[in-house]
């Protein structure tokens, strides 16, 4: 809604009609009402106010107006009435009639999306969505008619673009991983084209840019620091067990021998760390789409801890599910949590079981449960800033591992009895991988 005053200027407007118009209340408040839409409808407009102004009662009037935007123009009708102070209250009562719905799509879509037209094997642009215009900084009329590689394919790129315009001419869909040019400099982006032929016969289509930049580069940078720290974590660590034994072992004061002895446990526990880190690499690398027999895989588990940890196990004699082989070293590292904070007269227990669709391999223990610190950021998506030098990064471990298959985990607590629950999804797939078939990787306990 607007208001108008005896002038025709606007008094104050609400958020959703200035949005209408990519502009702010504020800065509408005092523009003349004509200024609003298309030169084209500012007569019609301005008929339609002054009736409704000098009116005798309080008549109400409708109009058919366009509104101009950053991207394209919108038909719409406005409804203009008359108040008892003689102002003008305005509304939109809906958008023309001949308005294609699947343009809303293309507006307020947040990716980048250019329509063009092939000629002579060459993308000529003719629309682009707002999304299009802040991504790459081009004005729908600086780039309408103009070739789409010459603005946004970065030089060195020219060759693999030209592939993308042959694929297209010859009706073929792209989907790849591109670097384009944008208002901010070069950016990665998941570029899918679809052509399409118009009624004529033209060979047109759309191109989408889906931006990627800052998880691809993410993921670079952690792969690299990951290489990086565990190289250089073995090679310090390997300096600091052969000082700290050499200083035990010569030490004339107990107390140099004790310092040496804690720092070699402290060295211990870093090592198991970047053990577990490697190991968690290795596990996600894996086929989590691969089917395999979960209950063979946790029979294996179980039996990699006897007879040195008692581990009891109710397992049906097949549970095919998703998730790869490294579902054993998501309910490996679960027993590993258990049987290290459970009593050694007590059981760790391993059951599995179908409901509502889904497989459930549970872990239960009768220890102390997992410290609420920790078991907040895992279960309860809480921030990690309090978690403490990678403890339960088994946990961690076995999330991933079930959520990439497409599950997850579930905790409870009943009864002084830990349950840690990895929900799969169920296969139905003839060529589920068994306990024969699994590689050595996943023979032994990640300890």
């Amino acid at each position: 809604m607007f208001g108008l005053d005896d002038t025709g200027r606007l008094t104050f407007a609400t958020n959703e009609f200035a949005a209408l118009l990519d502009r702010t209340p504020d800065e509408l408040v005092g523009t003349p009402v004509e200024a609003l839409v298309t030169a084209e409808d500012r007569e019609t407009l301005t008929a339609t106010r002054q009736a409704v102004s000098s009116a005798s009662d309080r008549m109400t009037r409708t109009c058919q107006v366009t509104l101009p935007q950053s991207g394209r123009s919108r038909p719409v009708t406005l409804e203009l009435a008359a108040t008892d102070d003689g102002s003008v209250v305005g509304s939109l009562c809906r958008t023309a009639e001949t308005t294609d719905p699947f343009q809303y799509l293309f507006d307020l879509i947040q990716d980048a999306v250019v329509g063009f037209e092939i000629v002579n094997f060459v993308p000529i642009v003719r629309t682009v969505n707002p999304a299009f215009v802040d991504t790459f900084g081009y004005d729908r009329e600086e780039i309408v008619g103009e070739p789409l590689n010459e603005y946004i394919v970065p030089g060195d790129r020219v060759e693999e673009a030209v592939n993308y315009d042959q694929r297209t001419a010859s009706g073929e869909i792209n989907y790849a991983v591109v670097s384009r040019k944008t208002a901010d400099g070069c950016r990665e982006f998941i570029y899918r084209g679809v052509p399409y032929d118009t009624a004529d016969g033209r060979r047109c289509g759309f191109a989408m840019y889906t931006d990627v930049t800052d998880s691809r580069r993410q993921k670079r940078r952690l792969r690299v620091l990951h290489r990086v720290l565990r190289h250089n974590l073995r090679n310090e660590l390997s300096v600091v067990f052969g000082m700290s034994e050499y200083a035990r072992a010569n030490a004339a004061e107990s107390a140099v021998s004790l310092a040496a002895s804690r720092a070699l446990d402290a060295a211990d526990r870093l090592a198991a760390v970047s053990e577990k880190a490697r190991c968690v690499e290795t596990a996600l690398n894996g086929d989590s789409d691969q089917p395999v027999d979960a209950a063979a895989l946790a029979r294996s588990v179980a039996d990699s801890y006897r007879p040195d940890a008692p581990v009891e196990t109710a397992l049906p004699s097949t549970l095919p599910v998703t998730g790869g082989t490294a579902v054993y070293d998501a309910v490996d590292n679960l027993v590993e949590n258990a049987v290290e904070h459970t009593p050694p007269d007590t059981a760790v227990r391993i059951t599995a079981e179908q409901a509502n669709g889904d497989a459930f391999v549970r872990v239960l223990d009768d220890g102390p449960g997992i410290p609420a610190i920790e078991r907040a950021v895992v279960f309860d998506d809480e921030d990690i800033t309090n978690l403490q030098h990678g403890s339960g990064l088994g946990i961690w471990l076995a999330r991933w591992v079930a959520e990439a298959a497409g599950g997850g985990i579930e905790y409870d607590r009943t009864d002084g009895w830990t349950t840690v629950s990895l929900r799969l999804p169920l296969s139905d797939a003839d060529d589920v991988l068994t306990l024969v078939d699994a590689p050595e990787s996943a023979s032994e306990p990640t300890r």
